[in-house]
C-alpha cells in the first residue's frame, strides 16, 4: 500500500505527509528522520505540531538515501548530507529548466539523459 502511496505523493509534491506515514514510505524510521531534521537535512512545514509534517517532496530523495544506505551500509550523518546534496541538484536542475525555457528554441542545448 505505502508503495502506491508513495507514487501518488511523488506526482504530487504540493500533498503533505506526517512523519510516520513519510517514514513508512521511505523505509527510515520516525527517530532517524527526527535526526534528519536535526541535522537539517530534512526540514518540516512550519507551524504543525505535535506531529511534524512534511512536503510530499521529500518522498523520492528519502527513498533514494534510504536504498543506498542499505546498500552501502551508510550512517545517518553520511544520509544528511548526501540528501542535502540531491536537494541541492534538484534545486539547481529546476532553475536551469527555467532558463532553458526563456532561450529561443534553435539556441538551446540538446538535452542529454
Amino acid at each position: 500500500m505505502f508503495d502506491e502511496q508513495a507514487e501518488w505523493l511523488s506526482l504530487d509534491a504540493s500533498a503533505r505527509i506526517g512523519l510516520t506515514e513519510l517514514a513508512e514510505c521511505c523505509g527510515l524510521t520516525a527517530s532517524e528522520l527526527d535526526e534528519l531534521v536535526d541535522y537539517n537535512a530534512l526540514t518540516p512545514l512550519d507551524g504543525v505540531v505535535p506531529e511534524r509534517i512534511f512536503s510530499a517532496h521529500w518522498v523520492v530523495p528519502l527513498r533514494t538515501v534510504a536504498r543506498l544506505r542499505l546498500d552501502f551500509d551508510l550512517d545517518l550523518f553520511t544520509v544528511a548530507m548526501m540528501l542535502g546534496q540531491l536537494d541541492r541538484i534538484a534545486q539547481l536542475e529546476q532553475q536551469v529548466q527555467s532558463l532553458q525555457a526563456l532561450l529561443p528554441q534553435r539556441q538551446r542545448a540538446p538535452h542529454h539523459e
